[in-house]
């Protein structure tokens, strides 16, 4: 296949397909996200009956090398190829694959090389590292998946990688292989999901084919694009170990109870930061039709999103103590900060992020990354000692609205969009309802079901503040939430396949 010749997955689409593909991706991979969360909230619990905690500190120091791997050998080459307008070739998704199954490849060996001295801790890390030539195999069917938003069919991967590492881990463990059970589940979930892409994807596994100069146009853009998920990940682990530091280790473990907490409200968010991006991107020469598209993903999700986290936070007093007992009582003073910043943070970026990546604006996005993380520490590490970890979810919130202010600038520079007006009265009456959500919780006891009655509580609140706040944002997210499940639940002529 030559250069600029369409893969049959990357057809020119309709703005009727292109928005049918797109709303159902939104479904789809929330509802991926919260039954991969529930399986592997399972399967951690059976196993962890079956292993002590030092062999799960044993396979955490692996997966902190297989997550620094899977950083390292993407290089946001990938999403250079999903947001440029031209359909890669097959040459280029070549290119690609050869030099990240090069780099995953010489990871490995250097991994097995340094296992020797170090023992058990260093074979167990070498094993799972070695899994990641595995998933570079799968990168030429995800970035053709991605850029034509067929969901499905990615979903499908996903989902088996997951249920054949759970079945594998919990088997082996049960078996009595101990640590190295989940070590080798690592390398059969990446198996798993390379011959499973080979058969959703019609391109099947894309031969390597040395020749960086193919790809290396894309390397300024994907420095960028990777910087921002690096400067994610060393923001966690540096707040961890300050955390730690400052507070104790009972203060970190209270935090990772409720960072835990906040992934309900992610599984939504990373939809639709994740479906926002390759449907921008085939719009970004739109510029009309593209400021609207940003105006309704912050209408849509400063209230959609304003529901579900008004409940968490209202419930917050009663359903931490509730479900994991009152040792955690604590934890739930993060979730009212945090719970602010992502209604703020969550829904400009969600409308913004997408965009500028599909304009080629990365720099944008990291300078933001950058800033949030340093307000981040700015705020919380002076105020740990006397606050408590309650100190992390008020950092939380003031980075969220920095990355908000910085995002939402870039954005309105090159389109002509409000990002602000829209987001005050979700924001006013979520703060409201969910402080009477709380009292609610609090005043009954601190149990899971006074959790639940602030929950509820906060929820009609939220609801009914809205309707008469705003009954046009409501009813505009009603629809999508609506359409959403409908795209998911139908197929058009031309996605018989899906």
């Amino acid at each position: 296949m030559g250069a600029g010749q369409p893969h049959r997955e990357d057809e020119a689409l309709s703005s009727s397909e292109l928005k049918r593909r797109a709303k159902a991706g939104v479904f789809v991979v929330s509802t991926r996200g919260l039954v991969i969360l529930l399986l592997g909230f399972a399967g951690n619990v059976v196993v962890a009956r079956l292993l002590n905690p030092h062999d799960f500190g044993v396979v955490a120091i692996g997966m902190s090398f297989v997550l620094f791997a899977g950083l390292v050998s993407d290089g946001g080459l990938g999403a250079g190829l999903i947001r440029r307008k031209e359909p890669p070739s097959t040459e280029e998704l070549g290119a690609l694959s050869a030099l990240q199954l090069g780099v995953t490849l010489a990871m490995a060996a250097a991994a097995a090389a340094v296992a020797v001295p170090l023992g058990r801790v260093g074979w167990v890390t070498a094993v799972m590292v070695a899994s990641m030539p595995f998933v570079a195999l799968q990168f030429p069917g995800r970035i053709l998946l991605e850029r034509a938003l067929l969901y499905r069919r990615l979903v499908a991967v996903e989902m088996s990688q997951v249920l054949c590492f759970q079945g594998w881990a919990i088997g082996t463990v049960a078996a009595g292989f101990g640590v190295w059970g989940l070590a080798t589940a690592t390398v059969v979930r990446a198996l798993t999901g390379a011959l499973v892409m080979a058969f959703v994807c019609p391109s099947g596994l894309v031969r390597p084919l040395p020749a960086f100069r193919l790809i290396k146009p894309l390397v300024g853009f994907g420095l960028r694009f990777q910087a921002v998920n690096a400067t994610w990940l060393l923001r966690d682990q540096t707040l961890n170990v300050c955390v730690a530091a400052l507070g104790g280790v009972t203060q970190l473990g209270l935090w990772a109870l409720a960072k835990r907490l906040m992934e309900v409200p992610y599984l939504v968010l990373q939809s639709l930061w994740r479906v926002s991006f390759p449907t921008m991107s085939r719009l970004a020469d739109d510029k009309a039709h593209m400021a609207r598209l940003v105006q309704q993903a912050l209408e849509i999700t400063s209230v959609g999103m304003g529901f579900v986290l008004t409940t968490l936070a209202g419930s917050a007093p009663g359903l931490v103590p509730g479900l994991f007992g009152t040792q955690w009582r604590d934890a739930a003073a993060v979730v009212p900060g945090a719970c602010l910043g992502l209604a703020v943070g969550g829904a400009v970026s969600v409308a913004t992020q997408g965009y500028l990546y599909a304009v080629g604006d990365a720099q944008a996005v990291l300078r933001a990354s950058l800033l949030q993380a340093a307000t981040w520490f700015a705020v919380t590490l002076p105020m740990l000692a006397p606050l408590g970890v309650g100190a992390v979810g008020l950092g939380w919130c003031a980075a969220a609205v920095v990355e908000a202010l910085v995002l939402g600038r870039a954005a309105t520079r090159r389109l002509p969009v409000r990002l602000f007006r829209p987001l005050f009265a979700p924001v006013l009456v979520g703060a409201g309802s969910s402080a009477l959500g709380w009292a609610v919780a609090a005043r009954g006891g601190g149990t899971l079901w006074s959790g639940i009655a602030g929950g509820g509580c906060s929820a009609v609140l939220f609801a009914a503040g809205m309707t008469v706040a705003d009954r046009r944002l409501v009813r505009q997210t009603y629809g999508f939430v609506a359409g959403s499940v409908r795209a998911a639940l139908s197929r058009s002529p031309g996605q018989r396949g899906e």
